[in-house]
């Protein structure tokens, strides 16, 4: 059941920041993901990297393929909300309002053994009940705009993956937290609650030795690093964000 729900979604899998590091310089190095990523982002200091996201978002699928996609997933392994998940979820609206996919995006609960949350053929976020039970709905709603991070670079990701390209893999996911941050941004919040569930969600994937997808990442101090430093390069202009905790 689980198999089949995993090699029908080749969704993206999280795995990120575990350990606190001290504050940092921005890296130098051409050859090093987090550096390249930082690149990307420079020059978007005015708007927190809105303009940015506005023009490599591509246009919706069609209400046509999205059916189809929807008809493809497996009934093996996908569970009703409960309440208590209900909420979570719904607090994702203003996640998908900025990212312009309010109702394109299905939502499914599954079961998959450990902490998932993934974005399947641009068109079903898919969230682990082991995830939903791990964080809270700030921190669900900094993972999913993460997620959709993922469609502005969703050729490039799909097309690096299937080569084992590890150092793109992990430069389009650290771009995919700089969206965060700035998603995060633009509701006036600071970047805490991303780091708060991508640490809960790495702890619980080790726990239980669900850590198949680490090579796709930068080491757990690097991401945290960048997280910090992108935050910084949008805060340049006047960081609208109010903190809710300190990271």
């Amino acid at each position: 059941m689980q198999q089949a729900v995993r090699a029908l979604t080749a969704a993206i899998v999280l795995a990120v920041v575990s350990e606190p590091v001290a504050a940092g310089t921005r890296r130098s190095s051409p050859h090093d993901p987090a550096a390249r990523g930082l690149a990307f982002f420079e020059g978007s200091e005015a708007d927190g990297g809105e303009a940015l996201i506005a023009r490599l978002r591509p246009s919706a699928l069609s209400p046509a393929l999205r059916a189809a996609v929807v008809a493809a997933l497996p009934p093996e392994g996908e569970l009703e909300p409960t309440a208590a998940e209900r909420a979570k979820i719904a607090a994702l609206d203003p996640i998908f309002a900025f990212h312009e996919r309010q109702g394109l995006v299905v939502i499914k609960v599954i079961e998959v053994g450990h902490a998932f949350v993934g974005l399947h053929a641009r068109s079903v976020l898919l969230l682990s009940r082991d995830a939903l039970s791990a964080v809270d709905a700030e921190e669900l709603q900094a993972l999913v705009a993460h997620e959709l991070g993922h469609e502005l670079f969703w050729d490039e990701y799909q097309e690096a993956r299937a080569r084992g390209a590890h150092d793109v893999t992990r430069e389009l996911e650290l771009r995919c937290d700089g969206v965060a941050v700035a998603t995060l941004r633009r509701l006036g919040r600071g970047p805490e609650d991303l780091v708060g569930g991508v640490v809960k969600m790495t702890r619980h994937n080790e726990a239980i030795g669900a850590t198949a997808s680490a090579p796709n990442y930068v080491s757990i101090k690097k991401r945290r690093q960048f997280i910090r430093d992108v935050t910084a390069l949008f805060g340049a202009s006047g960081n609208r964000a109010v903190s809710r905790r300190t990271p």
